[in-house]
């Protein structure tokens, strides 16, 4: 992303969404170990789906709120 998305408000930087990401995926990885490998792939779509989302919503939220 350019600086001038990121001045827009839209997304979150890069730096918020990589350690929320990874951080949850490792506490994913130790939860769901044993499960099928398609299994343990359609939970980390949906998680960093929904993290992406979250994240997303609540940077616009707190943005906003800050001009």
């Amino acid at each position: 992303m350019s600086g001038e998305e990121q001045k827009n408000g839209k997304w979150a930087p890069w730096w918020i969404y990589v350690p929320v990401i990874l951080g949850s995926n490792y506490v994913k990885q130790y939860l769901v170990q044993d499960l099928p490998v398609a299994v343990n792939a359609a939970i980390t779509l949906v998680l960093v789906g929904t993290l992406f989302l979250v994240i997303t919503v609540v940077y616009r939220r707190v943005s906003r709120v800050e001009r």
